[in-house]
């Protein structure tokens, strides 16, 4: 990797860094980026059969939300003898706390 995108990364990360740094930052990328070479070489070779053609279909990738229904669990007042109880000072049933403006 050369100084200048090392550069170009720091300047988008608002990172201040001497050109020492990047000098050893440099020598850093080179193995790392190495290694990701070979994860994307390794999931390459998964996905496809033994003709190159790649197994996965473009269904197979499809992504959707899980999601389940906001329910509310507790009954009503459930917990606000224990929470009242528990604060240093309320008010007509309310948690009374400093004024902040």
């Amino acid at each position: 990797m050369k100084l200048d995108d090392i550069k170009k990364l720091a300047d988008l990360a608002r990172i201040d860094m001497s050109e020492s740094e990047m000098n050893e930052i440099a020598k850093d990328f080179e193995p790392i980026l190495a290694y990701v070479g070979q994860v994307q070489e390794a999931v390459k070779l998964i996905s496809t059969n033994k003709d190159g053609e790649n197994n996965k279909k473009s269904e197979d990738y499809s992504l959707q939300n899980v999601v389940r229904d906001d329910v509310v669990t507790n009954n009503k007042g459930e917990y606000t003898d224990k929470i009242i109880n528990e604060v240093p000072d309320t008010q007509d049933g309310f948690i009374k706390v400093k004024q902040i403006m």
